[in-house]
């Protein structure tokens, strides 16, 4: 037994040692998290964690946001969600607006254009001074983003001028 004592004392310290480092090793879904929030960020798009809308429990998923190009003199602060039932009174099948603040008419077309482009586990699509956001809960891998920044990058500009308040036109006096 003398003789083994040495061994398992040295077992022990690599146990000691390797435990806590193989605690900070990132498990599957962090990496494949972390590679697909590089990928937004080289794609220009910022990503915060948010709440999920209520309709959806509770939790958190990503927003992946898409900057204004001119952040001036924009309507913002709506926010669309997915809701639990889908029903005619919605705005669009399962999604309603999530607050008393509702988009200008003009962008509903590139709205309901929008929703059709996203990936299915997408719950939110939200507008602030950040830019147009898309709440996603990053299911469906690179190929599930790859549609979302692209369905970004095509209907941000559209709904960015559809959403721009016009400013009165001022007249020359006489």
């Amino acid at each position: 037994m003398s003789e083994w004592l040495p061994v398992i004392i040295i077992g022990f310290a690599i146990a000691l040692v390797l435990g806590p480092v193989m605690w900070l090793k990132p498990n599957q879904r962090d990496s494949r998290l972390a590679d697909l929030r590089g990928r937004a960020a080289r794609a220009g798009i910022t990503v915060q964690i948010q709440a999920l809308p209520e309709a959806l429990g509770e939790g958190t998923a990503a927003v992946y946001y898409y900057r204004w190009k001119d952040r001036k003199r924009l309507q913002i602060g709506w926010k669309l969600q997915r809701q639990r039932i889908t029903h005619e009174m919605n705005f669009a099948g399962s999604w309603d607006w999530g607050n008393s603040v509702r988009a200008p008419q003009a962008a509903w077309q590139q709205l309901h254009q929008l929703l059709d482009s996203l990936p299915a586990d997408c719950c939110a699509i939200i507008a602030t001074d950040v830019g147009l956001g898309v709440q996603w809960q990053e299911n469906g891998g690179v190929k599930a983003f790859s549609q979302l920044s692209e369905s970004l990058a095509e209907y941000t500009p559209l709904i960015e001028e559809s959403v721009r308040k016009i400013s009165p036109i001022k007249l020359p006096e006489d």
